[in-house]
């Protein structure tokens, strides 16, 4: 897997952001505003190859392919570059294509600019050219005729919301530059290249207004501090940022797509453009939002990043269309033509190793999961069974990421996730292995030898789970505010308090406690972490059952003494030891519950109903369905770009967080939204457990609740991402 780029690519990212902070500057905007051009700016890129870097270098271009083209155009975005540079890039690539070099030429010399008409034209209407002002032509299809419109010289801009330059001319005149099936293909491709290179230009804008509003709130004081420690303030910034993200990253895994010729590259297409101008509508609205009043004010660049971001995509038609186009590609054969993107040093899968590893994951389940096995399957800890957890840790299937010194495999990150994703696929729980998992290396790095050498062994042959034992009636996820007492008696401990949502206490062999052993020390530096087992005396469990048919605890302790072995780092110094397993267990994880909801509508939806319809055929629930299988791959990037980051050992910029918060969210938003489309059938449950709509509805809360609230994923966000102060209050 790999989500970086080039040396070289990096090298052209530095070169362009050096070009546009110098020659694009608010000043320069604003003054070329109205004709919508920068001449000064357009000549340096002429220069520089900028113009033609997606022509080949015989017809006079730079010959670079789609990801250098998409590097550019995002720091475009990010200075707010004046003038159709998409347009003009992927036009001049199209007539290159076409043989049209003598047209060419006076493009890549940066004589004028030439456009691209996305939408086709009907009939004899005129149409909107995007930078028409100062383009001199502009490349539109009408049926499946290739016609190049010149600009007439009575011309005039079109005042609008956002989009410098726009004009309407008149298709009449136009030159016929091909036509016939070839030339389509050629079109179509060349407008699916506008959407993914617009859809980085606005991943750019998006996050540039993002960091221009977090600069600015961590400088606004208020009420005697920067608004930035506000969750108010901080936390949209963080659902920004992270939409933002994603939307960069289905850019460049479209492109990825393209370029080993993968079945779900049409379908990502749109996916990503959509998505961007989701996320860059969210970033400007917010960013505007952030500056109050001032943002309001035309001094402001805030309006500005407004204005475009919404104003420039829409010259292709409503965004939402977007979503048919998806459902379309992805389950009703659809098969757009697609760009030749060039070389694309993005990885979005693992390597064949990582496959052979799947593959004996699965033969696994296969030879071993038995009815019997699957009858007690549960997607929660009731699914946990210990026998068949003594037979996972026998394959070596239970903690393969563990060093080998301690019974493991030393897999890698990616063979992990594998992993995980083959027990989601035979229908297996892997909540007792992924706690127990985070708990052992917690151990590994703060146990004592002699706690190691008593627990470890058990956890790797599958004998013992853990359960943690964090949250507090009256603390919720303010962890640090635990009051459950560890008062020291010669070489023991006595424990006493009660702790919630403790999840698999009931099947647990131990639970990993925080307690407070010092209530004089300031609130985070009172804190000691234990292993407790869970049959020492003093230990009361009690059910819990919850809206998603899990079951939980309340566990209770009650002069519970427990040897000093069993403490997990130092005395009082527990916050450090607890803030490396939060820190494992906030990386993102594969969004299986989506990955389900969404095949369970789309089978629901290829049905056919009472009046022998099927609802698939209906543009309404396509639109939806298209979203939601956008919403995924957008959790799906952020998840593989967190297990990325984490096992490449990145520097920390909140991804774990980032994929959390969007996957557990947007979940919330799909589950109801597809309830309501399949309703009133939606409301009837099949069975006990997963597999109805209403089931997913009821489980989406849980998981933007458990291991970190969304509020929690925010706050990390805006610091790590954002740089922001910290935001608890």
């Amino acid at each position: 897997m790999n989500l970086e780029l080039t040396a070289e690519q990096a090298l052209l990212r530095d070169t362009f952001a050096d070009l546009f902070a110098a020659e694009s500057t608010p000043e320069r905007i604003r003054s070329a505003e109205i004709e919508g051009f920068d001449e000064a700016l357009w000549a340096r890129l002429a220069e520089t190859g900028a113009l033609g870097i997606r022509v080949p270098q015989g017809a006079g271009g730079s010959g670079y392919g789609s990801v250098e083209a998409g590097v550019l155009v995002f720091e475009a975005g990010r200075r707010l570059a004046t003038g159709p540079l998409v347009e003009t890039i992927v036009a001049a690539s199209l007539l290159a294509r076409l043989g049209e070099h003598e047209r060419l030429r006076p493009v890549l010399a940066g004589d004028g600019a030439l456009s691209l008409v996305p939408r086709p034209l009907q009939g004899g209407e005129s149409v909107l050219v995007a930078g028409g002002v100062r383009a001199t032509a502009a490349i539109v299809r009408r049926g499946a005729d290739l016609l190049l419109l010149s600009r007439p010289a009575d011309a005039e801009p079109v005042a609008n919301l956002g989009a410098p330059g726009l004009e309407r001319w008149p298709a009449a005149g136009a030159i016929a530059l091909a036509s016939g099936k070839q030339a389509t293909e050629l079109f179509e491709a060349a407008v699916e290249e506008w959407k993914l290179l617009l859809a980085s230009y606005l991943s750019g804008l998006a996050r540039e207004a993002i960091t221009i509003a977090s600069r600015y709130a961590s400088e606004r004081i208020q009420f005697d501090r920067p608004i930035a420690t506000f969750q108010g303030i901080a936390h949209p910034l963080a659902d920004a940022v992270t939409w933002a993200e994603g939307a960069r990253l289905l850019v460049w895994e479209a492109l990825w797509a393209i370029s080993r010729g993968r079945r779900e590259a049409g379908a990502l297409v749109p996916i990503a453009f959509a998505q961007s101008v989701a996320a860059a509508t969210r970033a400007v609205r917010r960013a505007l939002h952030t500056h109050g009043g001032y943002g309001l004010s035309l001094e402001y660049d805030a309006q500005i990043f407004f204005r475009r971001a919404k104003a420039l995509p829409l010259l292709a038609g409503d965004p939402a269309d977007c979503w048919i186009e998806v459902a379309d590609r992805l389950w009703r054969g659809v098969e757009p033509s697609l760009p030749e993107v060039g070389e694309v040093p993005f990885e979005f899968e693992s390597d064949a190793g990582v496959g052979a590893f799947r593959q004996r994951v699965r033969n696994f389940f296969a030879e071993n999961l038995t009815d019997e096995l699957r009858a007690h399957a549960h997607f929660s800890w009731d699914g946990h069974h210990p026998a068949f957890n003594r037979r996972l840790a026998a394959a070596g299937l239970a903690f393969p990421l563990w060093p080998r010194e301690f019974g493991g495999q030393e897999c890698s990150p990616y063979e992990q996730s594998a992993l995980e994703e083959e027990f989601h696929r035979a229908g297996w729980t892997t909540h007792a292995l992924g706690t127990t998992r985070m708990v052992g290396a917690t151990l590994m790095r703060f146990g004592t030898a002699e706690l190691k050498a008593e627990v470890l062994p058990r956890m790797v042959a599958g004998d013992a789970v853990s359960s943690l034992g964090y949250t507090e009636p009256g603390a919720g996820s303010d962890v640090a505010a635990a009051q459950t007492r560890a008062l020291r008696d010669g070489d023991d401990w006595v424990i006493n308090g009660q702790k919630m949502f403790t999840s698999g206490a009931n099947v647990a062999q131990y639970v990993f406690l925080i307690t407070r052993t010092n209530s004089e020390a300031r609130k985070h530096e009172g804190l000691t972490m234990f292993l407790v087992p869970l049959d020492t005396p003093g230990i009361e469990i009690q059910a819990v059952h919850t809206l998603s048919d899990e079951r939980t605890n309340i566990t209770y302790y009650s002069d519970v003494r427990l040897a000093d072995r069993y403490r997990v780092g130092e005395v009082d110094g527990g916050w450090d030891v607890l803030a490396y397993a939060l820190e494992l267990e906030h990386g993102g994880t594969y969004p299986k519950h989506h990955r389900d909801l969404l095949d369970r509508a789309v089978e629901w939806a290829r049905k056919p109903g009472s009046g022998g319809q099927c609802p698939l055929d209906d543009p309404r629930v396509r639109e939806r369905l298209g979203r939601c299988a956008a919403h995924f791959e957008t959790a799906r990037v952020l998840a593989r770009q967190s297990l990325w980051a984490a096992a490449e050992k990145r520097p920390n910029r909140g991804e774990g967080p980032m994929s959390k918060l969007f996957q557990t969210e947007i979940l919330v938003e799909d589950a109801q939204d597809l309830l309501d489309l399949a309703a009133p059938e939606s409301l009837v449950r099949e069975g006990e457990g997963e597999g109805s709509f209403e089931f997913y509805y009821r489980l989406s809360p849980a998981p933007a609740i458990y291991a970190g609230t969304s509020e929690i994923m925010r706050s990390i966000i805006a610091q790590r991402a954002l740089g922001m102060p910290r935001s608890r209050s």
